[in-house]
């Protein structure tokens, strides 16, 4: 019981994988950010493409 104690102990005091956990959060909450501006911008990005090709299309057809 007493080795438990000690390695539990050990283990709540080693800070040897802090850095890395906050790196990894630090890189969920970018992703997160990118995430929800994901889809507002989707489907502005798509309306825009859209009338792009909709203004090309109109152009290269000849009158008539």
């Amino acid at each position: 019981m007493n080795k438990l104690m000690q390695g539990i102990e050990r283990f709540w005091k080693d800070e040897e994988g802090a850095e890395t956990v906050e790196w990894v959060l630090v890189c969920a909450l970018i992703i997160a950010g990118f995430l929800a501006a994901y889809t507002p911008l989707s489907g502005a990005i798509g309306t825009l493409f859209d009338d792009i090709v909709t203004h090309l299309t109109g152009a290269a057809t000849p009158p008539g």
